[in-house]
């Protein structure tokens, strides 16, 4: 006995179609993934942040309304989302440095598989002057991004009335002289074991792990690698 065949109309598609539609807008929609900040250290003259940034994921640089400097602290390729134009792929190596301009730079993401780490600096007290990143030499050029090249493990530059410097200090070495520093950050690479042969008691010893920071009031200072690994850490001095 053949079965009778029942059209299918179309207010017969509607009222199946129509339950499944509401279903749809009211699950929830995926969000996309974040980065996530943290706040190390905060005064008048820079706000500093570590920034974790796991396989695609992005932030929105809040903290552009300054300069800002971004240092790797491993290998990674960041993606620069500009406020206006393309975003831009940036290979980093540990230690590498880039400085964004304020207002120039919406957001920042890692496009890529793995995770990586930085510590962006806000810089509130000073900002890259008129004619300053104008890439003339290698440093500066790679610090500004004229330039794919990688830093050197020893580096300095001086640009919107800071100096930033990286330094590499191996085992049982110190820096050759006393000499006054002015206020400054120190960003450690690696682990950081220094001896302030200048000072005494519990301000002497500087023990940091990679990715931590540390305020340097000014003073004279003589710094010695009392660890057993070669010190990598970066400076910015007001």
């Amino acid at each position: 006995m053949r079965m009778a065949a029942f059209p299918i109309t179309i207010d017969r598609l509607r009222r199946q179609v129509l339950p499944l539609c509401l279903l749809l807008m009211l699950l929830p929609t995926a969000e996309p993934a974040l980065g996530k900040f943290d706040l190390l250290l905060s005064n008048p003259m820079v706000e500093v942040f570590a920034l974790d940034l796991p396989a695609a994921t992005h932030v929105r640089l809040r903290q552009n309304i300054y300069d800002v400097v971004v240092i790797a602290l491993e290998g990674s390729t960041l993606t620069v989302v500009p406020a206006n134009g393309a975003a831009e792929e940036v290979a980093l190596n540990s230690g590498d440095v880039r400085v964004l301009r304020s207002f120039s730079v919406q957001g920042l993401a890692n496009n890529s598989g793995a995770k990586s780490r930085y510590i962006v600096v806000a810089l509130k007290s000073h900002g890259v002057g008129p004619g300053e990143c104008g890439c003339s030499g290698e440093v500066e050029k790679s610090i500004c991004g004229c330039s794919s090249r990688h830093l050197p493990q020893l580096w300095a530059l001086s640009i919107g009335g800071a100096t930033l410097a990286g330094a590499a200090l191996p085992p049982e070495k110190a820096f050759v002289g006393a000499s006054y520093r002015n206020d400054s950050l120190l960003v450690s690479l690696t682990r950081v074991q220094l001896q302030d042969e200048r000072a005494n008691g519990a301000d002497a010893l500087l023990s940091l792990e990679p990715g931590e920071v540390k305020w340097l009031n000014r003073g004279e200072r003589q710094f010695k690698n009392v660890g057993s690994n070669t010190a990598r850490f970066i400076t910015i001095e007001f």
